[in-house]
């Protein structure tokens, strides 16, 4: 799969996003200071990739949440796109001692991050409107 990348700049400029960046493969959105989520085409425009400057985290194509006891929701790209807005899809950021380890995308419906959080972690998740 790979991303309409002009579909998704016009969207985000449509819905008010206040940055965003695009060129022929990438579409950059900044959702705040030193948060820039990406949506990039690769390999030769056969495969995608979403995720956060900076972080090791990724998503290939669209976006499936789950939570505990099997639940789910996929989104296409663009679902989160309109979800980041009208604040059902939240920024999950993993601190350990202070220092970002990891940004990602989580649904409001089914954070269930804590199971895995290790001595140290702190968990800051961000409504973006």
């Amino acid at each position: 799969m790979i991303y309409d990348l002009p579909m998704i700049a016009e969207l985000c400029n449509e819905l008010g996003y206040e940055e965003v960046e695009s060129s022929s493969d990438t579409v950059e959105v900044n959702l705040f200071k030193n948060a820039t989520l990406v949506f990039k085409n690769i390999d030769n425009c056969t495969d995608s990739l979403m995720g956060f400057l900076g972080t090791p985290w990724h998503n290939h194509g669209d976006i499936m949440f789950s939570g505990q006891e099997g639940r789910y929701i996929e989104m296409t790209y663009l679902d989160v796109v309109s979800g980041i807005k009208e604040g059902k899809v939240l920024v999950c950021e993993l601190h350990n001692n202070e220092v970002l380890k990891d940004r990602y995308l989580v649904h409001k419906d089914l954070v269930d991050e804590f199971k895995y959080m290790e001595p140290g972690d702190e968990i800051r998740v961000r409504q973006i409107s």
